[in-house]
C-alpha cells in the first residue's frame, strides 16, 4: 500500500474579515501570501503558506447572492444557503485546530512576540512526541504550532529511548512488525514476565498488581487498572 502524502493536504477557513485575517496571517504569524483573488489589495480569497503548508482563506459570502452565484444548480444553491446560514447563526472556530509544523517551535515563538503578537502560554513539550503552542486566530480557528522531539522514554512501558527518532513515541517491545503499538493485554503480560517476574524476580501473584499499577502510571494507559 502506497504511504499517502500528506504534505498536499489544503485547509479551508471562512473568514469574516478578510483583510483583517490576511494580515494577522502574513503581519504576525509569518505566513507567506502566495495566492490571492481577486486582488491582494481586495482578497475574497488567499493562500497563505508557512514552511510549505497551506492553508487558505475565503471571505463570507451573502446568502442574498447565492441563487444568483449558482444559478442553475439547485444543488449547490442549497449547500451554500445551509452551510452560509450555519456560519452565520455559530461560532466558526469552535472545535477546529489546525496543526503547522515549524523547524523550532521556541525560536517560532519568539518570532510571533517579535511581531507584536499578544501570546498566552508558552510551548511545551507533549507526551505525544512533539512540543507544541497554540493561539486562535480572528475567526476563533485554533492553530497548534510544533515541531516534533525525542522522548527520553517509551511512552507504553517508561523503558528508555536512547536512539529514538523525533516523535517516536514507543519502544521496539510495545510496538509490531508495523511500527503499530500492540495491545495493552500484550504489553501487560510483557511488563508482568519480563520486567517484574523476568528482572524484578517477583512471583506472577505479585508481579501482575504490580505491572498493573506500573503502566497506569504511563501516558498511554493512564488511568487504566
Amino acid at each position: 500500500m502506497t504511504k499517502p502524502d500528506l504534505e498536499k493536504m489544503s485547509v479551508h477557513l471562512t473568514c469574516r474579515e478578510m483583510d483583517q485575517s490576511v494580515s494577522f496571517y502574513r503581519d504576525k504569524l509569518g505566513f507567506e501570501l502566495l495566492e490571492a483573488w481577486p486582488s491582494e489589495e481586495n482578497p475574497q480569497w488567499a493562500r497563505m503558506v508557512l514552511n510549505g503548508q497551506s492553508i487558505m482563506l475565503g471571505a463570507k459570502g451573502n446568502i442574498k447572492s447565492v441563487e444568483e452565484q449558482c444559478a442553475g444548480d439547485e444543488v449547490a444553491i442549497r449547500y451554500w444557503i445551509r452551510a452560509l446560514t450555519a456560519f452565520e447563526e455559530n461560532a466558526s472556530g469552535v472545535g477546529i485546530s489546525v496543526y503547522l509544523e515549524v523547524p523550532n517551535i521556541d525560536d517560532y515563538f519568539e518570532d510571533v512576540k517579535r511581531r507584536g503578537l499578544k501570546t498566552e502560554g508558552e510551548p511545551k513539550s507533549q507526551f505525544y512526541g512533539i512540543r507544541e503552542w497554540g493561539v486562535d486566530d480572528m475567526d476563533g480557528y485554533r492553530l497548534m504550532f510544533h515541531t516534533p522531539i525525542q522522548l527520553e522514554s517509551c511512552q507504553s512501558c517508561g523503558m528508555p529511548l536512547a536512539e529514538a527518532r523525533n516523535g517516536q513515541m514507543y519502544c521496539d517491545l510495545c510496538t509490531n512488525e508495523e511500527g503499530k503499538l500492540r495491545p495493552y493485554e500484550q504489553i501487560l503480560e510483557g511488563t508482568i514476565a519480563g520486567y517484574f517476574m523476568g528482572m524484578q524476580k517477583m512471583s506472577r501473584e505479585q508481579a501482575e498488581p504490580a505491572a498493573r499499577e506500573h503502566l497506569s502510571k504511563m501516558p498511554t494507559w493512564a488511568g487504566k487498572a
